[in-house]
């Protein structure tokens, strides 16, 4: 295993990042592609075939695909992903796998990444935890004794949408009140438009991005603030109900919007510290994800790793 590469692919709402991997874990280079709104799977595959191409001398010995769900991981179709529309019953391993000839494995996106963070993690610190991946979405993955954890469906461990906030903002899931329409990426840009929009003042003008807030964050304004806050408070209910449901010695917090750095895990920590039960002091740590960006690649590489190992 150790002479063998491996290829990692991370499906995201705005980009696809494919890396190729080592047998001993070692991300030896990797590219980036737009996913595009409403692109057609054959399209993005064709992209993703290409830029293997480019990254690989010889053929990988397996392709591991993560991607955001719901789907199957047993049959290599994603059901329903509601981040990339037009995504529905789409055969994605066995896309990838024709095209290439390579033995392919797909996985929900967060779980995969979370994988990822857990291989990275010393051998004296693994234990169980979960992963929130805070970006265009909210992705989540949970690994219980060094195995990704997806449920009877294959479809668990979507933090991202439990819901928050009873009756609340509709999300593209079918539910309301999602987490998701309150802290990822999207949803903060969302919100501080609307209340823009309303007549609120602020120093926030044009497109309003995540980014964006945070510097207004860090320049005092009020309206940033209160929205970050906010965000930063659902993120802190839905730890503890991972608390109560799963008991992870980790709760990491990665994406794009865990960028941000320690103006996302004080506020998050804070929050979660005022809320939290007295009862027993069983609370997880609350992490950045030490991988941030490219745990995705790695965890998906690593899925690939375990399928040849297991075949």
């Amino acid at each position: 295993m150790i002479g063998q590469q491996y290829i990692g692919v991370d499906i995201g709402g705005t980009s696809t990042k494919i890396g190729l991997v080592d047998g001993q874990r070692e991300l030896l280079d990797h590219s980036s592609i737009p996913t595009g709104p409403g692109r057609k799977p054959e399209s993005l595959v064709d992209d993703i075939v290409t830029a293997i191409d480019r990254l690989t001398r010889t053929p990988p010995a397996a392709i591991g695909v993560g991607c955001p769900g719901p789907l199957s991981p047993s049959t290599g179709i994603v059901y329903n992903s509601p981040n990339i529309p037009g995504w529905e019953n789409v055969p994605l391993r066995d896309l990838i796998c024709e095209r290439i000839g390579v033995s392919t494995v797909i996985g929900n996106d967060a779980n995969v990444a979370a994988l990822g963070q857990y291989i990275a993690l010393p051998d004296d610190q693994k234990a169980d935890l979960v992963l929130l991946t805070l970006g265009t979405g909210i992705g989540s993955g949970t690994i219980i004794d060094g195995q990704v954890f997806s449920g009877h469906h294959e479809t668990g461990s979507e933090w991202g949408h439990c819901i928050v906030e009873i009756g609340g903002r509709p999300c593209p899931c079918g539910q309301r009140g999602c987490l998701e329409q309150y802290a990822s990426a999207s949803a903060l840009a969302k919100i501080a438009t609307e209340r823009i929009g309303q007549g609120e003042s602020s120093s926030l003008a044009g497109n309003v991005s995540a980014e964006s807030i945070v510097e207004a964050v860090r320049n005092g304004d009020a309206l940033a603030a209160d929205i970050w806050s906010t965000a930063c408070r659902y993120l802190a209910i839905a730890i503890i109900n991972i608390q109560h449901a799963i008991n992870p010695r980790y709760v990491f917090l990665g994406g794009g919007v865990s960028l941000s750095g320690q103006i996302l895990l004080d506020n998050v920590v804070g929050h979660f510290q005022a809320q939290r039960w007295s009862a027993h002091n069983d609370q997880p740590t609350v992490r950045l994800a030490p991988l941030a960006n490219m745990a995705g690649i790695l965890g998906a590489a690593a899925l690939a790793r375990q399928h040849v190992t297991d075949d």
